[in-house]
């Protein structure tokens, strides 16, 4: 079936006005971890809190970046590891959850527990490997793409604009990248699937759809892009003019909406790939 920007924005408006706390619930355990780490992180001065938080931060940043107020610098740095870790490792088996539990307001085997386990079983690798293929992928062009982006962008267009119009380009690429790998983990709680098939669906179907996705996964994550943009384009003011404390005031706002929005994001995701097989 055809797609249409109407198809793509009436599943984004559905995906935010059915909001359900059974389907969200997964991702809110993934937001739990991260709530905690940042509490940790205000009671370093606690020995069983360094006892938590230093082996982790040295696995990631070294020794170092325990010490004040760097630490504090480097914190959006380490969370967001911690996050890319939680929604490609955890996420495998807790994504591909929540949409069993969408999928099961319409499916009544899947609302009776009928099939659900081996659904979720056989989404489990398919949706590893796409959250490692994706979290990869934006490394790459984070590590390779960004800088000579940046620079063409701030060559034509002159500060402070030019920044802001890079920092944005930069951004709108690992939506970009996230939009392609996002159906997988959908494809893969299908009905008579397997893990081959549900990669290459899911990759197909989120290049039919990449339009579309990044749309809707922009639209939702712009209070996580004004947050995001704050830490990184503002980090060194809230470090030096105000207490660095405040940078975990912040991530924590951060990694809340993120939450959210990937929750709404995938439930848009799943509505619009219900509608592409003529389920709706």
């Amino acid at each position: 079936m055809r797609l249409s920007f109407e198809d793509a924005f009436s599943s984004a408006f559905d995906a935010a006005r059915e909001f359900r706390w059974t389907e969200y619930a997964p991702f809110f355990w993934i937001l739990a971890v991260q709530v905690a780490l940042l509490a940790l992180s205000t009671q370093l001065h606690e020995g069983w809190a360094m006892g938590i938080m230093a082996p982790l931060v040295n696995l990631v940043g070294g020794g170092t970046s325990l010490h004040y107020p760097v630490f504090y610098g480097y914190l959006p740095t380490f969370i967001g590891w911690v996050e890319s870790f939680l929604y490609v490792v955890p996420g495998a088996v807790l994504i591909p959850l929540a949409l069993l539990r969408f999928y099961a307001r319409t499916d009544r085997a899947l609302s009776l527990g009928a099939g659900a386990a081996s659904r979720l079983a056989g989404a489990f690798l398919p949706s590893l490997v796409s959250g490692a293929v994706g979290v990869g992928s934006i490394l790459g062009w984070q590590r390779y793409a960004a800088g000579p982006l940046t620079k063409a962008i701030e060559g034509y267009v002159a500060a402070p604009l030019g920044p802001m119009l890079a920092w944005f380009a930069v951004t709108l690429g690992v939506y970009a990248i996230f939009s392609l790998v996002l159906y997988v983990p959908i494809a893969a709680v299908q009905p008579r699937t397997n893990p081959v098939r549900a990669f290459a669906y899911g990759i197909r179907f989120g290049f039919r759809s990449w339009l579309f996705t990044i749309l809707f996964a922009v639209l939702f994550g712009l209070p996580a892009l004004f947050v995001q943009f704050i830490l990184e384009r503002q980090g060194m003011v809230l470090l030096t003019r105000l207490r660095p404390e405040i940078v975990i005031l912040f991530l924590g706002a951060y990694v809340t909406v993120t939450s959210v929005t990937t929750y709404f994001t995938y439930g848009a995701a799943a509505r619009l790939y219900k509608f592409a097989r003529g389920e709706e």
